[in-house]
């Protein structure tokens, strides 16, 4: 018995960008010479594109006048999604040109304060005018949970002290922070050009949360014993204890930065011993992995490294 197979699979549209480029010209131009002569190929070439087209979609797209062309109502409907689309690609050949050249693209990271304000923000500032197709976002957070979200993948990288080993992360250097005392001008210790941890005594000291790099400087530099002698009040932000301090309540725990002085009414003075020091650097996970403008902030940053002293010549 003799079976007949009927092939139901549709016919596949072979139709690339190279020919929808034809297209567009020759109905922008009205002429299949012109459009060769713009697209710098032969007259042939842009005759068998076409005629390649029309048999593709199984309609008519021009009708021949002479030497020029005139497109039928299925051409222009054609060339009006043909054109959206070429544009559309040009828009991301240019969008990828530009993510690898680090002119577009996003990048996330996040800093620890008060190098995120007294030292970063003009960086990001310049960045950012540099760059304003690179859509920036900069969180402020602690070192730990800085760590922890770039090993997690959800920042590229972060600027904040030396990460837990277990999470593998690289680690760049770029300042050393010491720990000073944040006093209101007319307090006792103001006048002092150092400050000891006895004479803290009896004050109320006004430190970071529990998991801020600088509360945890300051607890293994005063009290290793885990005994706290110290009345002490925890503030999660520096710029509430420079308000609290500037309010005679206490003095602060904080990095020595001279931003975090105010002309009149705050200054920090240094602990003569022990002084505590804490390395700040860009954590990150794999350079492999980061987009060019990741890279380009990066080396931005480290711009604010600080010298290696000069060695005197022999």
């Amino acid at each position: 018995m003799n079976k007949t197979f009927i092939n139901l699979k549709p016919k596949v549209m072979t139709m690339d960008l190279r020919v929808l480029k034809t297209f567009e010209a020759c109905v922008r131009l009205g002429h299949f010479l012109k459009a060769a002569e713009e697209l710098q190929y032969a007259p042939s070439t842009v005759t068998l594109q076409i005629q390649r087209l029309e048999t593709d979609l199984g309609v008519t797209l021009f009708v021949r006048d002479g030497k020029r062309v005139i497109v039928t109502e299925a051409g222009r409907w054609l060339h009006h999604e043909a054109s959206a689309l070429l544009k559309l690609i040009g828009s991301m050949r240019q969008t990828v040109s530009d993510i690898a050249a680090g002119d577009n693209g996003s990048v996330r990271f996040a800093a620890i304060e008060p190098i995120a304000s007294q030292q970063l923000a003009t960086v990001i500032a310049d960045f950012c005018k540099n760059r304003p197709k690179v859509e920036l976002t900069m969180e402020v957070s602690g070192s730990r949970s800085i760590a922890e979200r770039v090993q997690a993948g959800e920042l590229d990288f972060g600027v904040c002290s030396a990460p837990s080993a277990n999470l593998l992360l690289e680690f760049e250097p770029l300042i050393e922070e010491r720990l000073g005392v944040l006093l209101n001008t007319n307090h006792p210790l103001a006048d002092r050009d150092s400050i000891t941890t006895d004479d803290l005594a009896g004050l109320t000291v006004l430190v970071k949360e529990s998991t801020c790099i600088y509360r945890e400087l300051w607890e293994m530099a005063v009290y290793p014993t885990g005994q706290n002698a110290f009345s002490c009040i925890e503030v999660g932000s520096i710029f509430v204890i420079q308000q609290m301090v500037k309010a005679q309540l206490g003095v602060g725990i904080v990095p020595i930065y001279n931003g975090l002085e105010q002309t009149g009414s705050l200054v920090i003075r240094p602990f003569a011993d022990p002084n505590p020091v804490v390395t700040i650097g860009i954590a990150y996970k794999n350079k492999n992995f980061l987009g060019k403008a990741a890279l380009l902030l990066m080396n931005a940053i480290r711009g604010i490294r600080e010298p290696k002293p000069t060695l005197p010549t022999a």
